[in-house]
């Protein structure tokens, strides 16, 4: 016979993460959505484990537990609580009325499913099993086919349900809660676009994203990917940056930001899909390449991309017949050690290609960088931009 569990949240995205996890495992899962609600269900299904939430309205998770325990017919179930409230005054009288464990909000899958499988046995051994990606049935096959497929890769469930409200309606939406999961959904799916955490807790987020570089089945690209971070995640930004990741969503962000990011990666490829051309303009038959000051999403993506996309660009330009390139650099741009380094083989790359290249400074502190180093400072550099174009021209 399944195991039954009965979770009582207000939260009806909570009740269905609850459900995804456990029903792979068997579990039937019976949602009630305040305290009076739930003890109802709980008198009328006699629950295996009861998973209740501490702060809801009607009636309370602290006093839903009273009842619950000074029942005689439910009083024997064992109860979890799903809380913010961890204070150890809190946890110390919910255990004197009885509470079997509790789960502190925001969880992930795997704690989830520690906590509930001594309850349960859902699982042998100490090791939580992947989460399998689901197998679509053929109107989800169909589905599948007409739009691109994204895949979101977060620890925490309630921001991949956020993700998948933004971006249900106009991807194929896949997520997975784990490095581990993230690799098993790229051997086995096509993914179009890739949203990864840099900080999982089994696997780098950068070990996934050479996963999916690596699967050549459906033109991966780093221009595909957007990393997730926290605005104050320094290590992990500079490294996304120096893996010439171009967008970056910052945690916690709205459906706005979601979108411009996924829609700028769509008309990206749009664009040009084959070559990806997104950085250097043309101004007759010279090229042009903006190096911006500003710490914006421009700067971002063309730092991120000198190492890469851009150089692509300068082969493609010098297969083409073309030999001029202008590099306009904002007051700021050569800040980052690690930017001015891939700056500087990016100019090196160009003149190996025989181009023909001026600089521009935009700033006095732009000059003084660009004449620290030896590969900049034999090359010409103007301070506008007009000036540079006709010099070169």
């Amino acid at each position: 016979m399944n195991k039954k569990v009965l979770a009582i949240d207000d939260s009806k995205t909570l009740r269905m993460i609850i459900g995804k996890h456990l029903t792979p495992f068997g579990v039937e899962v019976i949602q009630a959505e305040n305290g009076e609600q739930g003890i109802t269900r709980a008198r009328e299904t006699s629950p295996d484990v009861i998973l209740l939430d501490y702060n809801m309205p009607v009636l309370d998770g602290y006093h839903t537990l009273i009842e619950l325990k000074t029942d005689p017919a439910l009083k024997a179930i064992p109860v979890v609580m799903l809380t913010t409230e961890t204070v150890k005054e809190t946890v110390l009288k919910l255990a004197k009325l009885g509470l079997k464990d509790y789960i502190a909000k925001p969880f992930t899958r795997d704690v989830l499913l520690q906590k509930l499988n001594p309850l349960l046995g859902l699982y042998s051994g100490s090791v939580v099993p992947p989460e399998k990606p689901a197998q679509m049935n053929a109107a989800e096959a169909a589905s599948a086919a007409a739009k691109q497929t994204i895949l979101a890769v977060d620890d925490k469930a309630n921001l991949l349900e956020q993700l998948k409200t933004f971006l249900g309606e106009s991807f194929y939406f896949i997520n997975a809660e784990s490095g581990k999961a993230a690799m098993t959904a790229i051997e086995q799916k096509r993914f179009d676009y890739i949203l990864l955490d840099l900080s999982l807790p089994d696997i780098s987020g950068f070990d996934v994203l050479d996963a999916y570089l690596r699967s050549n089945r459906n033109g991966a690209s780093i221009r595909k990917v957007a990393a997730m971070t926290l605005r104050t995640a320094q290590a992990d930004i500079d490294r996304a940056i120096s893996a010439g990741i171009p967008y970056l969503l910052y945690k916690p962000f709205s459906k706005e930001e979601v979108l411009n990011v996924a829609n700028h990666m769509v008309s990206q490829q749009k664009e040009d899909p084959k070559k990806g051309q997104r950085f250097l303009t043309s101004k007759g038959k010279v090229k042009i390449l903006e190096c911006p000051g500003d710490k914006n999403a421009r700067y971002r993506s063309v730092s991120g991309s000198l190492a890469s996309d851009i150089v692509r660009e300068l082969d493609d330009m010098a297969e083409e017949g073309l030999s001029r390139l202008v590099i306009r650099v904002g007051e700021g741009f050569l800040s980052d050690l690690s930017v001015t380094r891939k700056f500087i083989d990016l100019v090196d790359h160009a003149t190996r290609l025989s181009l023909q290249v001026r600089l521009v400074a935009d700033s006095d502190q732009a000059l003084n960088a660009l004449k620290q180093f030896a590969e900049t400072a034999a090359i010409p550099t103007d301070t506008t931009l007009e000036c540079a174009l006709k010099a070169i021209d």
